[in-house]
């Protein structure tokens, strides 16, 4: 892998889900506490992707139920550390919240020397949100239209088909090294700054293959505009039915997905973030949020117990935890 490179014990989640969840229902933020300063959703991703819309979408909601003004504040690089460390350098008055995939959260001590924030320590998990898929695609007018051809292309001239990924240091990338392995297509990973400047290549043919979460992909898939190879869940994606599985295209060990979940500082009142778990989960259950939420592609969730989230973070980590030791990735 040519990546500019893919260590420390891996940090399972689960007393940060269940401190985050194992509170009293019904607590209410003061009116003192809603009258402070303008609340923030950080999201670590650039304006205008799929991750950016999901959070304006939920801050539309949430403002009407918190009683507050939101707003959505992207701060993306470092592998989505920048805006974890924006949260933990943030007040704990619930003021500030982050709405990021779970896997950069077990993945970042194991990859990077310089952490500037402890996930375990520093976060309380709140709940969770939408599920992910990942998936490959090409170019529409390739003349690549599955997965084998992909692999067969790619291992006949590997340079001619390079794989873009639009975060290092998280799942994506850590499966895209494991398809290039498995595959031995011996594919260069190339990193971009958000899947719509990514999938801007793959429209324009400037790029040959890129994987990114299916809801960079969805629209594009559907109009004609690309094709997604496979899709890298235990089931097809809700959004994607049409496209088969990495397990049903000879790929059985490729088969993982990732969630977003929605955090606090740590030392935020347990009255703060109940409110907010319970807001969100309201948010989330509205029928208008789901249908754009499946529109764009996010897998929605049965809204697990903390125990259920907990139990899914826990088995992510011990799946992929060796996998990311094994490649000797170490982060900037």
């Amino acid at each position: 892998m040519s990546l500019r490179n893919p260590s420390s014990t891996t940090p399972l989640l689960r007393r940060t889900l269940l401190a985050g969840a194992a509170m009293g229902l019904g607590c209410m933020i003061s009116p003192a506490a809603q009258a402070q300063s303008v609340t923030r959703i950080i999201v670590p991703f650039p304006a205008g992707g799929q991750a950016d819309f999901m959070a304006r979408l939920l801050a539309e909601k949430l403002k009407d139920e918190l009683g507050r003004t939101i707003i959505v504040e992207n701060r993306f690089g470092a592998g989505t550390r920048l805006a974890a460390e924006a949260l933990k350098n943030a007040p704990a008055d619930g003021n500030t919240v982050l709405l990021a995939p779970v896997d950069p959260m077990f993945i970042g001590p194991l990859i990077y020397n310089n952490m500037r924030f402890n996930p375990v320590t520093d976060f309380k998990t709140i709940t969770d949100v939408v599920g992910v898929q990942f998936g490959l695609a090409v170019n529409a007018n390739s003349p690549i239209k599955t997965l084998a051809q992909f692999v067969q292309a790619a291992k006949a001239n590997p340079e001619k088909y390079p794989i873009g990924i639009t975060t290092v240091g998280t799942l994506l990338h850590f499966l895209a090294v494991e398809f290039v392995a498995q595959s031995r297509t011996g594919s260069t990973l190339v990193p971009y700054r958000g899947g719509a400047a990514m999938a801007t290549e793959l429209l324009g043919n400037q790029l040959t293959a890129g994987m990114d979460a299916t809801a960079t992909f969805k629209e594009y898939h559907r109009s004609g505009k690309l094709r997604v190879l496979a899709v890298a869940g235990d089931k097809r994606a809700d959004a994607l039915p049409d496209v088969p599985t990495f397990a049903e295209s000879g790929y059985p060990n490729l088969v993982t997905s990732s969630r977003y979940l929605l955090y606090v500082h740590a030392n935020t009142a347990p009255a703060v973030a109940t409110q907010w778990a319970q807001a969100m989960r309201k948010v989330l259950a509205m029928p208008d949020v789901r249908e754009k939420l499946g529109q764009t592609g996010y897998e929605l969730l049965p809204s697990g117990t903390p125990e259920e989230v907990a139990k899914y973070t826990d088995a992510l980590a011990a799946r992929w935890t060796p996998v990311i030791k094994a490649t000797g990735f170490k982060g900037d």
